[in-house]
């Protein structure tokens, strides 16, 4: 979803403004001044988006990782302002997404994912993006510090609406089953889909988003399924109501991957697409734009599109 139909610079922008509030806590912090000057604080936070496109590259497909990534390398550091250093200390780790997680959760003072100092960063992250009004009605929370608008008002999709449309009408009319394999929870991405009136297009067994990828991990008990493990793409061939035991054990039918094509814009997207055994399109509109192609040529991804707009020529 995020990279290749929706543009992703609001996450970005809200999660910026988690790391900086997360390592600010114990000073006084303006909401409002920080909200008008979002771009200078991302701009340093992110080194100019060079920790993004990193983070991405090594598999990490949830903005709530990156947050707690930056975290937690600043904790290790001591430092709540040299983004630099904390950008080439997560550079010459030279770990993948997992190895990461494992590597910060022994080492960091955040201590690991899901621990509570990583759902206060979460906190902080779902605040700047929801705002104060739709925090506080989803969570039935007050939000820690009030005065925040909300990002999610400044949603907007990569090409013009009307051609996203098209371009996903075209695939629904050639007799496609489309699915969503996205890094947002539920409620984060069924408004956009409505708002813009693509839901009609996309097939609600297939809409496959991290609260399933939660729920799963809650049922099966001591197993991590965010991308890049297959299981967000592999729910998505199957169908929601397949059984996760079932999906985990490889018990399913192969052949299914051989007509099923996954499109993503992220290192994550194709290594779990290629985990599965599952044709992979890279897309060009994530963070790295046109230097991303040369990373999946590398990696072999089965095709590389400029954007969606390239299956108007190839479907």
């Amino acid at each position: 979803m995020d990279g290749v139909i929706t543009s992703e610079q609001r996450y970005w922008d809200a999660a910026a403004l988690a790391v900086y509030e997360f390592l600010n806590d114990d000073y006084e912090i303006d909401t409002t001044s920080l909200m008008k000057n979002v771009a200078e604080i991302r701009k340093k936070i992110f080194c100019g988006d060079k920790t993004i496109s990193l983070v991405k590259e090594r598999g990490v497909n949830s903005n709530w990782d990156l947050v707690y990534l930056v975290i937690a390398a600043a904790k290790i550091l001591n430092t709540i302002e040299d983004f630099e250093k904390i950008h080439d200390y997560i550079s010459n780790l030279n770990r993948n997404a997992f190895e990461m997680y494992d590597y910060f959760g022994a080492n960091s003072p955040i201590g690991k994912r899901g621990d509570e100092l990583y759902k206060l960063s979460i906190q902080y992250f779902q605040e700047w993006y929801l705002g104060d009004k739709i925090y506080k009605e989803i969570y039935k929370n007050e939000p820690k510090r009030s005065g925040k608008t909300g990002l999610v008002q400044g949603e907007q999709p990569i090409l013009p609406l009307s051609q996203t449309k098209e371009i996903i009408k075209l695939i629904h009319d050639a007799g496609k089953k489309i699915g969503i394999g996205t890094g947002r929870v539920k409620y984060e991405i069924v408004t956009p889909l409505e708002h813009w009136g693509l839901s009609e297009f996309l097939d609600s067994n297939r809409l496959i988003t991290y609260s399933d990828v939660e729920f799963a991990e809650a049922e099966l008990k001591n197993v991590t399924l965010t991308k890049p493990h297959p299981f967000m793409f592999l729910k998505g061939m199957l169908g929601k109501d397949y059984s996760n035991e079932k999906l985990i054990n490889s018990d399913y039918d192969k052949s299914l991957a051989e007509t099923t094509l996954v499109v993503g814009d992220a290192g994550a997207d194709m290594l779990s697409a290629q985990s599965a055994n599952i044709p992979f399109a890279a897309v060009l509109t994530g963070i790295s734009g046109l230097n991303a192609k040369g990373y999946f040529e590398q990696n072999r991804a089965d095709y590389i599109l400029g954007s969606i707009a390239d299956f108007l020529v190839e479907v």
